[in-house]
């Protein structure tokens, strides 16, 4: 009891409130009702795809604080792109086809994931800054890559993604449930979860040393974040303090 008389607390509480009442306006508008479970139907199917890029989205924030990732849609519209193209120049039974195309789609994300960690982590770029400038590359290779396409999925991956084989639900649906399972594992019940957690979940990062020259600062712990000492940015008016995302970036 205790517990539901706190589930408005719940950081999740009222998004899913804002969901139900939006789908609630829809429903009665559209054709007096009528159109329920079609309407139902196109959510699941829509938000399928929120729901895993979203989880995915959710692995890059928790892994340190100033993660994002902003190329999420290039790089999906890159892998769509390039894996369609090579399902289409291929021959043979459609399950090979689509396995090859599936492969192909995940080793794209595959490279754009090594090639922003690149990045950011070697050229020391800011996540935000890197991604959105990379996802400007993806696009263009995608739309150049895409002139003139006229290409048909194999008609085995678009009866399974249009499909509802189990209870009416769209087997997308099927999908973002199990990815969803999934993440909650590998979050939940795994060392990796637990050393994201401590990431993500740190209230307390390291103090800022005092200004001083690049010379005689002393050299960061590997557990502590590191940063550049400059002269012109060393000043009290930047030093945000150690609970700032702004200190380390100015002093």
């Amino acid at each position: 009891m205790s517990a539901i008389s706190t589930l408005h607390k719940a950081p999740w509480f009222w998004a899913w409130v804002a969901a139900f009442a939006a789908f609630g306006a829809t429903w009665s508008i559209s054709a007096g009702g009528g159109g329920g479970m079609a309407l139902a139907v196109a959510a699941l199917t829509f938000g399928s795809f929120s729901i895993m890029t979203g989880l995915g989205q959710m692995l890059v924030i928790t892994m340190g604080p100033g993660n994002t990732d902003l190329s999420i849609p290039a790089t999906m519209t890159l892998a769509a792109t390039l894996s369609l193209k090579l399902m289409g120049g291929m021959g043979g039974p459609s399950a090979i086809t689509v396995l090859a195309g599936l492969l192909a789609a995940l080793a794209i994300g595959a490279a754009v994931g090594v090639t922003n960690f690149a990045l950011i982590r070697l050229l020391r770029i800011p996540p935000i800054i890197a991604t959105l400038s990379a996802s400007f590359l993806y696009q263009s290779l995608a739309i150049w890559s895409n002139r003139g396409l006229r290409i048909k999925p194999p008609q085995a991956l678009a009866d399974f993604t249009t499909g509802r084989a189990l209870l009416g639900v769209p087997n997308l649906a099927w999908v973002a449930l199990a990815v969803s399972i999934g993440f909650w594992v590998l979050l939940n019940r795994s060392s990796f979860g637990r050393r994201l957690s401590a990431i993500g979940q740190n209230p307390a990062p390291p103090a800022l040393p005092a200004c001083r020259s690049p010379a005689s600062a002393p050299r960061p712990m590997s557990s502590a974040p590191r940063w550049r000492v400059s002269r012109g940015f060393c000043s009290p008016a930047f030093r945000a303090g150690p609970r700032s995302i702004w200190g380390p970036s100015f002093c």
